[in-house]
């Protein structure tokens, strides 16, 4: 994609002033401060090096004045081709599968492509003896073939900077990024320089290029090549003529100059490049608490999830801090001392590197440095802070490095028992299994996991967008995205990335946008789940998990020629998914549209049109008035004509949500000895965060890897592990997807005995548990079934319930292991039939239509398969229907139809597994900091032919007692507090959608006794009538009195003749909420059922009425504070 230039100029001044360089604040940051704050940090200590260093090396001043920057909208790796095509001579560039960096631009220096091969180097080399200077882009990979010349460049002291892309191509082709290339180096006498954003690839390459003329040194800067450096957005490039005077005036300056640099010397030329970029860079940045007991130190990309993770820790009152170190090498236990704080305890040193080459090594660069000065005489701190290794680089860096797996290496830290035994990274279970196909030798080391430490996305400023298409997508959105880097308060971030789609034939590609606030942080997360995807090939959605990726709520556009739900004739995993997720389903038939238009430049901006309209970003007018700019005056008419077709074309998709709801088939698979997987039932694949790829994304060389399958055991070889557990490596734990075991302290029924509705609450101990949880998150409770139920159908089978079963799973690391006892690497699971059927799988659970085509494929009995295959025939689909109006389950399939009974080993693969429940959390975590509270009520129903029905968690938990332990784990949620604490709060609640709010009054009411100023909260409950369904009524009304509730409004639908709702009692309200809402930044919250949120927007938009506004603004409104993240549903 050309890059698209603005004309957005900024004028740097120096100021040089000697006076003003001893003026500057302490290295370390404060609770408030940024590292990319504009006032330089350093303290006295460093400021001698310094000097000594400008004494040496300082150009002259002119150099960085009038400096001249424009905003263009690049890639970092066509940056950095910018930087080192106006500073150096020649540059040197050794492509990798044909990945050449091309550019229109007109460079100064002779850009020259040759082939990698051994003493690649020897051209760069000469170029330097002759008096030139010289810049090399290479990937990481070809670095072996330069070794020789890079020792020798850095022997003989020559300015040589090499521009790195890190990056691996894995057995599966894709591409992913790793920084153990780097490991070579380490005793090369080279300067190794990162940079972890595009932006900064900009600024850093023309640092390297300063600081090997400053030096006289060999100058590595590596980078992302898998991510980062091909990320498009808004960058503040330095224009030719700057980038040359600064290379004139270093290359005037370089007499007298030292051969060994330091830190501290390129944090000289840091600090006098301030001027120039705008932005004050340091070889090691700190960001958390001033007294952080557990820091992680970072290199690279990461740490921008790393930083986000502190500061959603420090709201936990957790005492965290990071470390980004962006000179690896020469590294300075000075420069580190001053940005660790004296207080830390435990450092985590999160490497970019394989488990195989940091096992090889021992440690890493990284690694060794950080262990080297916590023993030396640089740490002032009280204690000797104990360092261990993350490591999250090779098979397991598939993705970007999450905020949850930071999350989870803080969690680590904060364990008790922490072992200097280094541990991985993984974002998630399965994407660590399956990491494992890429790793011959794996070994064995610790995991921890991110995903179930992942935090709500609660920037209400950011908009996620995900493109699916063939090989030209990257020229079709090149309008779309024009468009939207037209608006100067956002800020533009796109990746495409490149696969093979077996569908087409054709190259598969997706493109990751993501559109956030002008000058917010640097992204560095990749696009999983987006507010619109758009799928240009509908295609691809029979090859690919396309609904996946939108998130809950969002939106997917499809082009198609569907207009209604017939014309939808996707797999049943791509309709329940949507339904699941309730993504509103869009789509617009462009191929049929595009051929009434005879003009190429008009079709063209088609797809831009028809993403706008179901972004919503401009309204029709807007968009046709951009996009009519550079199209010819005779052509603006068809455009205008051609856009209201597409404008209108744009079709929602009404589709049967609770229907779709039940198609899905896609069980968690556990492929059985004896057995093949069935391929045409399948579940979609994904592709992973979106992986770039190199060729393929489905590529041959995996299909003749053997698959663990489960087994069973015999008594003996089990009792070999219990016998002889470090032989075995064995231990007992909770199973794999449980974060922790808590202890029921209090279960009490909150609605009489004799009420038809059985609502309770629960109270669980979270002492000496990992559990941490912030208002509004949920609990994931895993139940278990009915024991009774469990032994009968056991029985049924003939199956002893105390036998063993050996499934092959991923382990993760558990709390309550021993100090020093190391987890395995993934292997296998034994436990009991009984324990696999009653806490495993889900045995009387909802079958889906592919378990009754298992049983129509394996029935012996005549009459039994005449009645599967009519149940699976279109003449059978009422029939099919009353079924699931029963709830008719797997044991009752298995009862019925005894002759096509699975066996034992296949009925573990057919039966899904049991999901976790998700209950909001009723309880503050400040108010409560040992217990975790829960409020349920029993879902029950009778079906249709009079049976009484009971769900399966919820049957569990109102038999549960205070001593027995539940399996549980938190999730993130939308609810969330204001960050304002005395900004209105308006609840609405029915039901048990008054927990949440619960934990919302909790948590108020402890920062008013800690002297809080908090703002007027208004509660409106409904439920059926008070004398049984007022839950937690004394509560409510005491806080009512307190004044901490400001307006208590109840609405007992029963209580009267008439029925009253919330929305009523909302409506009576209409100028108190149109003042706390319009007025005073009031925030509205509403959870419970689906049913009443049209009643209740309606009763807001009239509310508004009253505040001056007319029908048209109300909605705008409401969305905007939707936007804003003032206006949450949280419906089911």
């Amino acid at each position: 994609m050309s890059p698209t230039a603005f004309h957005t100029t900024v004028v740097a001044v120096a100021h040089r002033d000697p006076k003003l360089q001893h003026e500057r604040e302490p290295a370390v940051l404060s609770d408030t401060d940024s590292a990319s704050g504009d006032s330089a940090v350093l303290s006295d200590s460093e400021e001698s090096h310094f000097s000594k260093a400008r004494s040496l090396a300082a150009p002259s001043a002119a150099a960085y004045a009038n400096v001249e920057r424009h905003e263009q909208f690049t890639t970092g790796a066509q940056a950095v081709v910018h930087v080192a095509g106006h500073v150096a001579d020649n540059v040197f560039q050794y492509p990798l599968l044909g990945d050449v960096n091309d550019t229109s631009e007109e460079l100064r220096a002779r850009i020259v492509t040759l082939e990698v091969r051994s003493g690649a180097g020897a051209v760069v080399q000469g170029a330097l003896s002759a008096g030139s200077t010289a810049a090399v882009l290479a990937p990481s990979q070809v670095l072996p073939a330069f070794l020789p010349s890079l020792f020798q460049i850095a022997e003989n002291n020559q300015p040589a900077v090499f521009h790195v892309q890190c990056e691996s191509v894995r057995r599966d082709l894709a591409v992913s990024s790793t920084y153990e290339a780097l490991y070579a180096l380490q005793h090369a006498g080279a300067v190794l320089l990162n940079s972890s954003t595009a932006q900064e690839m900009h600024d850093m390459a023309l640092v390297a290029h300063v600081v090997a003329l400053r030096l006289n040194k060999l100058v590595v800067h590596f980078y992302d090549g898998a991510r980062v450096a091909r990320e498009q957005t808004k960058l503040h490039v330095l224009s030719p003529e700057a980038l040359r005077a600064i290379a004139t005036a270093e290359a005037n300056a370089v007499g007298g100059r030292p051969a060994n640099g330091t830190a501290e010397q390129v944090q000289a030329a840091l600090n006098d490049l301030f001027h120039v970029f705008h932005k004050q860079y340091h070889v090691f940045e700190y960001h958390g608490s001033q007294d952080a007991e557990h820091v992680a130190v970072v290199v690279g990309e990461a740490s921008a999830a790393v930083q986000q993770a502190v500061a959603y820790e420090r709201m936990l009152d957790a005492k965290v801090g990071v470390v980004h170190a962006r000179v690896l090498l020469p590294w300075s236990h000075a420069l580190f001392a001053n940005a660790v704080p004296t207080t830390t305890q435990r450092i985590a040193v999160l490497e970019h590197v394989s488990t195989s080459a940091f096992v090889f090594q021992r440690a890493s660069i990284l690694t060794q440095n950080v262990q080297v000065f916590a023993l030396s005489a640089h740490w002032q701190g009280a204690v000797t802070p104990q360092v261990v290794t993350g490591v999250y680089g090779g098979a397991f860096g598939r993705t970007t490095f999450t905020v949850g797996m930071a999350r989870a290496v803080f969690d680590r830290l904060a364990g008790a028992g922490l072992t200097r035994r280094p541990f991985v990274v993984a974002k998630s279970e399965a994407l660590y299994e399956e990491s494992l196909l890429q790793t011959p030798t794996f070994p064995q080391l610790d995991v921890v996991f991110g995903d179930e430490h992942e935090p709500a996305h609660d920037d209400a400023y950011t908009k996620q967008f995900l493109f699916w298409g063939d090989a030209n997508l990257e020229q079709q959105l090149s309008q779309t995205l024009g468009l939207l880097t037209k608006n100067p308060a956002t800020q533009v971030h796109t990746v495409v990335n490149y696969s093979t789609s077996s569908v087409t034939g054709h190259p598969l590609a997706t493109a990751e946008v993501l559109l956030s606030r002008h000058g917010a942080a640097a992204q560095a997360q990749a696009v999983e789940q987006a507010d619109v995807v758009v799928v240009t090939n509908a295609a691809l959605l029979a090859e690919f998990d396309v609904a996946s990726s939108v998130k809950t709520g969002g939106r997917l556009l499809v082009f198609a020629p569907w207009k209604t739900i017939d014309d939808v004739e996707e797999s049943t995993q791509f309709k329940a998914t949507l339904a699941r997720k309730n993504v509103e389903l869009l789509a617009v038939d462009l191929e049929e549209l595009s051929s009434r238009v005879d003009d190429a430049q008009v079709v063209a901006a088609g797809s831009t049109i028809a993403f706008q309209r179901a972004f919503g970003l401009y309204d029709e007018r807007i968009v046709v008035a951009l996009l009519r700019r550079p199209l010819p005056a005779e052509k603006h008419s068809m455009l205008r004509a051609f856009a209201e077709g597409v404008w209108g074309s744009v079709t929602p998709i009404v589709y049967p949500v609770e229907d779709w709801k039940q198609l899905d088939n896609a069980a968690i698979e556990v492929v059985v000895e004896g057995t093949e997987p069935e391929q045409p039932a399948a579940p979609l694949p994904t592709l992973e965060a979106f992986t770039p790829s190199k060729l393929s994304f489905a590529s041959p060389e995996l299909k003749g890897i053997k698959r663990s399958r489960a087994s069973a055991s015999k008594e003996t070889k089990f009792a070999w592990q219990l016998l002889f557990p470090d032989a075995f490596e064995t231990r007992q734990d909770v199973r794999e997807h449980v974060t922790s075991l808590v202890t029921v302290t209090k279960w009490e029924r909150l609605t009489p005995e004799h009420y038809s509705r059985n609502v309770f609450h629960i109270e669980m101990d979270i002492t000496n548990t990992k559990i941490k949880y912030s208002i509004g998150e949920a609990l994931a409770v895993f139940a278990h079934n009915d024991e009774k139920d469990v032994i009968d159908f056991l029985r049924s089978y003939n199956v002893d319930p105390e036998a063993l079963v050996v499934l092959p799973v991923a382990h993760k690391v558990s709390g309550k292991r021993a100090p020093g006892t190391p987890a395995p690497a993934p292997l296998d699971e034994t436990l009991t039939y009984f324990q696999l059927f009653a806490q495993v799988l889900d045995i009387f659970g909802r079958p889906s239509k592919k378990f009754y085509e298992a049983l129509a494929e394996r029935a012996t009995d005549a009459k039994e398969k005449e009645t599967l295959d009519f149940l699976l025939s279109p003449e059978g689909k009422d029939a099919y229907k009353e079924r699931v109006d029963e709830t008719v389950t797997f044991a009752d399939l298995l009862a019925e139809f005894v002759s096509a009974r699975p066996s034992m080993d296949d009925l573990v693969k057919l039966v899904p597994r049991i999901k976790a429940r998700h209950y909001s959390i009723a309880s503050s975590m400040k108010m409560n900091p040992h217990s975790v509270h829960l409020l349920i009520v029993v879902h029950d129903w009778t079906t249709p032919s009079g049976k009484h029905r009971v769900g399966q968690a919820t049957r569990f938990l109102r038999t549960v007692r205070p001593g027995q332990q539940l399996s549980v784990s938190v999730c993130s949620s939308v609810m969330k507090l204001p960050t304002n604490h005395a900004d209105p709060v308006i609840m609405a609640g029915l039901g048990t959608g008054m927990a949440p709010f619960r934990a919302f009054i909790q948590e108020r009411a402890f920062l008013k006794a800690q002297g809080v100023k908090v703002g007027p909260m208004a509660l409106y409950f409904g439920s059926r009538n008070r004398a049984n369904e007022f839950l937690y009524g004394d509560e409510l009304e005491e806080y009512e009195r307190d004044g901490l509730l400001t307006y208590l409004r109840c609405a007992f639908s029963r209580d009267q003749e008439h029925k009253v709702y919330i929305q009523d009692k909302i409506a009576e309200d209409k100028e108190l909420l149109a003042d706390l809402l319009l007025n005073k930044n009031g925030h509205f919250y509403l959870c419970g059922p689906t049913w009443p949120v049209a009643d209740v927007r309606e009763a807001l938009i009239r509310s508004f009425g009253v505040g001056g506004l007319d029908r048209k603004q109300a909605n705008a409104t409401i969305e905007l504070m939707r936007a804003q993240g003032r206006y949450v549903l949280e419906v089911y």
